[in-house]
Formats: structure tokens, sequence, C-alpha cells
């Protein structure tokens, strides 16, 4: 079993997250959301977009939360002004 050494290892996982850009065949990395050489945007390889119906839980739940700590926050104030 060959050794290898802490830089090899990180060349070789490095180069298993690149790939060439689509648009001029430059390496990049699976991350990149702009080629370094063309400038044309990509989309990480591995990225699912939030659907629509999450996004609007997400928002829901939030702004539920946001309501409830300024409630509480005002609540607070009132009792402890007098």
């Amino acid at each position: 079993m060959k050794k290898t050494t802490i830089y090899e290892d990180k060349k070789a996982k490095a180069e298993q997250r690149t790939y060439a850009c689509p648009n001029c065949g430059y390496p990049v990395m699976d991350h990149m959301t702009q080629c370094p050489n063309c400038k044309q945007k990509l989309t990480p390889r591995g990225y699912v977009p939030l659907s629509d119906e999450k996004i609007k839980k997400i928002r829901y739940v939030t702004y539920t939360i946001g309501a409830i700590i300024s409630i509480v926050i005002i609540v607070l104030i009132i009792v402890f002004r007098k």
C-alpha cells in the first residue's frame, strides 16, 4: 500500500470536486457560481433550489417567530416600566 502525504490527499480531494466549465472547458470547483475564466454563470453541482412551497413555509415560520418575539418584548417593556 502506497503512503500518501497530506498534500497529495488534499490534491486528490480537490480534483474530485472539479469539473470543466460547460462554456469554456476551464476546470472549476463544484461550488463556484461563476467561471473565473469566461465569467459565465454556473449552477453549482449538487445544488437544488428550494421549491416555492418550502420558501413560503420558511417565511411563515420566520415571521411568526419574529411576531412572537416582538410581542414578548413589548409585554416585558410594559411590565417592567411600572
